[in-house]
């Protein structure tokens, strides 16, 4: 079909776009730490200039009289001038800030576009149905939409990378992400349970309401790849249960081998957040995606609890 030769290819701009946009991001990351750096460099600049300022003014004119107008004078001509310079920096940063936006907006948009693709055509599929009769026809159709999916799923995930924040070096990439992510979550946990300063890193007693809020900030700061690694994990479990295949499961294995253990944890926690607990959620208990889940990583074994037991295939 043309619909699918048309996805084929929009799959494959999107795998340039984002190689693209992911190496731009990173070059604006490292403009705004530096104009950062700078703005905040010309306020303190002008602190220190001003103290030292004042202090000279009342030592010299400690005999005279205070000359306020001496110093305002002086004031106004050197250290407005630098908190003026100190201002075009971090309106600048403003500026870098909303570009990274319209990057990732145009990344988000692309991906809509292709969802968009693939819903018309599982309507195209439903309407062809009527007319086809060989079954078999029906199933490689199926069939072959749903491994597009999986390929840019596995895409996906090995575009994933975590960056030194200083050096801006790669230095995980890929499944391992969501290894960093775990660790990330229960830093954050960590601190809403104890607070910043604390040593004490005991979350086995942890509330689901504390672990959500944690999971909320590490989705906040890792929205970027979070956002689309869900939209499409979603999308095919979703076009699974769209479908009118005879037998759903070997599909839904199919896509729950793909997950490292790790990625099974951030799905269960997403799952009871907002962002999954509506939509994702019921797909998770009816296809068994948490099925031989590490539960040696959840962080308090009562937020088991959370599920259907057929999350877990049981």
């Amino acid at each position: 079909m043309d619909l699918e030769k048309d996805i084929e290819e929009t799959s494959e701009r999107i795998k340039n776009r984002q190689s693209k946009i992911t190496s731009e991001l990173s070059i604006l990351e490292n403009k705004i730490n530096l104009y950062t750096n700078w703005a905040w460099g010309f306020v303190w600049s002008g602190i220190v200039v001003s103290i030292f300022s004042i202090l000279y003014f009342i030592c010299k004119n400690s005999e005279e009289g205070f000359a306020l107008n001496l110093l305002g004078d002086f004031l106004g001509g050197s250290v407005a001038s630098i908190w003026a310079l100190a201002g075009l920096f971090f309106i600048y940063v403003a500026f870098l800030g909303q570009k990274q936006q319209l990057l990732n907006q145009q990344l988000e948009l692309m991906y809509s576009q292709l969802e968009v693709k693939y819903t018309r055509l599982e309507l195209a599929g439903q309407k062809e149905e009527m007319k086809e009769q060989n079954s078999t026809l029906k199933q490689q159709r199926f069939e072959n939409t749903f491994f597009q999916l999986i390929s840019l799923f596995n895409t996906i995930v090995t575009s994933l990378d975590i960056r030194d924040r200083k050096t801006k070096v790669v230095t995980t990439s890929g499944r391992e992400c969501f290894n960093i992510f775990y660790l990330r979550l229960r830093h954050h946990l960590k601190n809403i349970k104890y607070g910043e300063a604390s040593t004490n890193d005991k979350l086995d007693d942890a509330s689901i309401a504390d672990s959500l809020k944690a999971y909320d900030t590490l989705y906040d700061n890792e929205k970027a790849d979070l956002s689309h690694y869900f939209r499409v994990i979603y999308r095919i479990f979703k076009f699974i249960d769209n479908s009118d295949i005879d037998d759903k499961s070997p599909y839904a294995a199919i896509a729950r081998a793909q997950l490292s253990s790790y990625e099974q944890i951030i799905i269960f926690y997403n799952c009871l957040h907002v962002h999954g607990r509506e939509k994702f959620k019921p797909l998770i208990e009816k296809y068994a995606v948490l099925k031989n889940l590490d539960d040696s990583l959840i962080i308090n074994h009562k937020h088991l609890e959370e599920y259907d037991r057929t999350a877990y295939g049981q």
